[in-house]
């Protein structure tokens, strides 16, 4: 005696649980603070035309005792580099999970589902 079989030609495959997207909307917040700063950088020096030498002894004429005065004075013009600016600093995240429902969420809170949050059961 002969045996035929018609082959298969579906693969069949046994689903194992119900699969389903849970989501939950949330807001996140980062504090950040904004900090000014001003640094200056290294001056430099321009001399502005020549040095003037005064003679500190007015009018006496001969010598008097065993000092002599004087001085220099000089225009100058300092140079003095300056940035300014901001920089941001950021402190942890925090993250809101907009859950505000007192309630059992196994049984009567599955409306919150149309506000955007769904649970899985």
């Amino acid at each position: 005696m002969e045996n035929f079989f018609e082959p298969e030609t579906e693969c069949k495959t046994e689903q194992v649980g119900c699969p389903t997207m849970g989501y939950q909307d949330v807001n996140v917040c980062v504090p950040v603070t904004i900090k000014a700063f001003g640094e200056v950088g290294n001056a430099t020096t321009k001399c502005l035309g020549k040095a003037l030498i005064t003679s500190g002894c007015g009018s006496c004429i001969g010598g008097s005792g065993n000092i002599c005065k004087f001085t220099v004075s000089q225009k100058l013009r300092i140079e003095v580099p300056v940035i300014f600016g901001a920089r941001a600093e950021a402190d942890e995240a925090i993250i809101d999970c907009d859950y505000d429902c007192d309630c059992d969420c196994d049984s009567d809170c599955d409306h919150r589902a149309d506000e955007g949050i769904l649970y899985d059961h």
